[in-house]
């Protein structure tokens, strides 16, 4: 089945293989209620051994399903599976009259929630291909062409339903996706606009303030120098007020690095990161451990930009509610195209499933994640600290 291949949507396909994994666990606990009446056409020790494998195979599919890097080769390799073991149950177990027989026509709306609509079709010819086999070799069973036929009819109009259910879920789906886009697109419009206007405004602070403090530097030292030994209390004064000006020009310099840090700009995450995270360690309030993977080099600069927000946000999350002592940043790839940042504390940690009133910093970390195609979990418990996951394309 070629047109397997060309499935668009990994993550739906994921996700609709984790649900019939399920489905097809439910079916083998179904088969064996059926299996216990003892209806059969052969020897009962052959049935069972059947049985045995159907098992087997059920577990080796939720292994591939949770594992398997390879969804769309699980995938097909798993919906023409389910075919092939309703097909060898009913062999013997009285063909296309079997009680098993049902589980074909439920093998095809399977296939239409993994795939499209030439692809139930193709699962239908499959399952008609199998019904021939399965009518012309189980043992002990009466040939009636009207009767297979009848099944194969059944078979088409639960294709049919399935392809055309599978079409307006996808149009859905689509739909859904080119507003996500344009939501994501407008976010990262207000994104940028803001990025630009901090840009703008650190420029400004660094044009306008700092000619104006290397004047009062400059008027200082030129008091300083007239009064001289002259007048102790007034060189003591100046002296003072010399060093007030230097921590007020210490401070513009650190909200002009908050606003946007020139690191950032010339050399990327990384080194704003190794940056940010000696600031941090300066000041003394928490215990920093940094790790980061040499071998991650900068990515896009929007996603350099997204990291250095999260992160900043989520520091001012942990100064201001965590109360914590030690704070961990890891950066390292997730994957052959994509970057992790974690951020995680062992402050007193919340219920992230509980909402939380005026706080609008987890909010702010998601959209901006989410605006450059990434992703944010928070893994907290109450008493036992908090993690911050991003996961973004490099």
């Amino acid at each position: 089945m070629p047109a397997f291949a060309d499935t668009p949507d990994l993550d739906h396909l994921r996700r609709t293989e984790a649900v019939i994994v399920r489905l097809r666990w439910i079916g083998m606990a179904s088969w064996l209620l059926i299996l216990r009446r003892g209806d059969f056409a052969v020897a009962p020790a052959v049935v069972w051994t059947i049985y045995a494998a159907c098992v087997l195979y059920t577990v080796a599919t939720h292994w591939l399903a949770r594992r398997s890097t390879a969804i769309v080769r699980t995938a097909v390799v798993t919906t023409t599976g389910d075919s092939l073991i309703t097909a060898l149950i009913c062999l013997v177990t009285h063909g296309i009259y079997s009680d098993f027989y049902p589980y074909f026509y439920l093998t095809i709306p399977a296939t239409s929630m993994r795939f499209g609509v030439r692809e139930t079709f193709l699962a239908m010819a499959l399952n008609a291909a199998l019904s021939v086999v399965v009518y012309l070799g189980a043992p002990g069973t009466p040939h009636a062409p009207g009767d297979l036929a009848l099944r194969v009819f059944y078979l088409f109009f639960s294709a049919l339903i399935g392809a055309l259910l599978s079409r307006e879920a996808r149009a859905s789906a689509r739909a859904a996706r080119a507003e996500r886009d344009r939501a994501r697109h407008l976010l990262w419009r207000l994104i940028h606009a803001e990025e630009e206007e901090r840009k703008r405004v650190a420029g400004e602070i660094h044009d306008r303030m700092g000619r104006q403090l290397f004047e009062l530097f400059y008027g200082i030292d030129r008091c300083r120098d007239a009064v001289g030994a002259s007048d102790p209390a007034s060189a003591a004064l100046l002296a003072r007020l010399a060093g007030d000006a230097r921590a007020c020009s210490d401070e513009i310099r650190n909200v002009m690095n908050e606003l946007r840090p020139p690191v950032l700009d010339d050399f990327g995450f990384t080194e704003a990161l190794r940056e940010y995270a000696a600031t941090l360690a300066d000041q003394g309030e928490l215990a920093i451990a940094l790790d980061v993977d040499d071998a991650v080099r900068s990515a896009r600069p929007e996603v350099n930009v997204t990291l250095f927000r999260i992160l900043q946000e989520a520091v001012v999350n942990v100064r201001k509610h965590a109360a914590a002592q030690r704070l961990a940043i890891e950066f390292r790839r997730a994957g052959d195209d994509r970057v992790r940042l974690i951020v995680r504390d062992d402050g007193r940690g919340f219920d992230p499933a509980a909402p939380a009133r005026g706080h609008f910093g987890l909010l702010y970390m998601r959209e901006r994640a989410e605006a450059c195609g990434g992703t944010l979990a928070i893994h907290s418990t109450p008493g036992a600290g908090t993690e911050i996951a991003i996961t973004v394309p490099a």
